[in-house]
């Protein structure tokens, strides 16, 4: 069906229906986000990808940013980013989309001369959401970051023509490119201390990503364990604990504020400490025994030894302490430790970096701070936009991380 002009009485009434709404504009003015905002039932799911050649009013980007149910990113091309696509599946789980050139502001809406069409066609719906979603997945999380680089650059033009909200000045706004990393920036940003505890679609479906990533990490990089002297480590016995949740978990807790792909004790190694524990802390468990690991932070990609958790490994810790006791294995455990580099650290109760730490005593020093109730890690932290980190270099930068800490590794584990 035609609509030559105001697409926003028809819109209007098909929002009122929404089950999920997706959101494909060059341009949204404040307005047209209140006109959204106010029609779509709470209830909805809402997916937006936005352009910022046609300068969107930073005030959506904010109201964005108070309302992280909302599921929205920026899609930066070296073009123009121009589609006009609304499409709602409703309640009844039908679909609707309106396709033109209306951009999302009152006088794209409802006052210039526009050209809609209204596509009720179910096939030619779906597969407009698999374009939507495949641009989407390609988006940038809105960061606060952003939104802050772009109100700098963002100029309001003096309107001399009938549409007051028209951005005459087009703006582009820098946003970190991925550069070929094997992480990207959104599989990065997720994990700002802002979303721990949000589990929007959007959010749920970078977290997937993420483990995918590990995964394909891990396929990588195991079968070459043998080949850097990573003879006895092992990945988890179950492949589906090879990496780290990303769902919300009401055991765990609901949230997810940090992944890992790791390794540690084999199987037969672990049964050997089954109890009658079955608490969280159970001595048989793949996590409560030292463990070498690859987590993922806001800004960085860890390469970590973990003698244990906070109130875990307590047969590691305590092989451990026994060990340390003895004059020559401290000096052994010395020089394995400055055979890292000088961006390796200890982190017992706070982090010492390997450069400041000159005597096997002060090493000493800070092995003794040891608590049940804190993590012990040794590792280094690498800058997510470090070239070690991409496509091509990470599975080298890993096993060649691994095979440093690993000497470490074997003489704190339990034998």
């Amino acid at each position: 069906m035609i609509i030559e002009s105001n697409i926003k009485s028809a819109l209007q009434k098909e929002l009122i229906d929404a089950k999920t709404t997706w959101v494909a504009s060059a341009m949204i003015s404040n307005s047209g986000w209140r006109f959204l905002q106010k029609n779509i039932p709470y209830s909805s799911t809402q997916f937006y990808l936005v352009g910022i050649d046609l300068s969107t009013d930073p005030k959506v980007f904010d109201s964005i940013r108070e309302n992280l149910e909302i599921n929205a990113r920026v899609y930066e091309t070296k073009y123009t980013f121009h589609p006009k696509v609304y499409l709602i599946q409703k309640k009844d789980n039908s679909f609707t989309a309106f396709i033109g050139s209306s951009n999302t502001t009152n006088w794209g809406l409802e006052k210039n001369v526009e050209m809609n069409f209204q596509i009720n066609d179910q096939v030619e719906c779906k597969r407009l959401l698999h374009w939507f979603n495949g641009l989407y997945a390609d988006g940038f999380l809105i960061t606060q970051k952003f939104v802050e680089d772009y109100k700098s650059k963002f100029v309001k033009a003096s309107i001399k023509v009938k549409e007051i909200e028209r951005e005459a000045v087009s703006i582009k706004t820098t946003l970190t490119k991925n550069k070929g990393q094997f992480f990207s920036q959104n599989h990065h940003e997720i994990f700002n201390e802002k979303y721990h505890r949000i589990n929007s679609e959007n959010l749920q479906m970078i977290r997937k990503e993420v483990s995918m990533k590990f995964k394909e990490l891990h396929n990588v990089i195991y079968p070459q364990f043998s080949d850097y002297g990573l003879t006895d480590l092992h990945c988890h016995h179950n492949a589906r604990e090879i990496v780290s949740r990303h769902f919300f978990n009401k055991f765990s807790g609901n949230y997810v504020s940090a992944m890992w792909l790791h390794y540690g004790k084999s199987l037969p190694q672990l049964e050997s400490y089954k109890n009658t524990d079955t608490s969280i802390n159970k001595p048989n468990s793949f996590i409560n025994n030292i463990r070498m690991q690859v987590i993922i932070h806001e800004d960085s990609l860890g390469i970590w030894l973990v003698l244990g958790r906070n109130n875990g490994s307590k047969i590691d810790r305590e092989c451990f302490r026994k060990r340390m006791k003895n004059t020559s294995a401290q000096e052994e455990f010395f020089e394995a430790f400055k055979n890292l580099d000088d961006n390796y650290w200890i982190n017992i109760n706070n982090r010492v970096y390997n450069r400041d730490i000159k005597t096997v005593s002060t090493l000493l020093k800070e092995i003794q701070k040891e608590k049940i109730e804190e993590y012990f890690v040794i590792g280094c932290d690498i800058n997510r936009n470090d070239s070690r980190l991409s496509n091509r270099n990470l599975p080298i930068t890993v096993l060649e991380g691994f095979k440093k800490l690993y000497p470490l590794y074997d003489m704190m584990k339990h034998r």
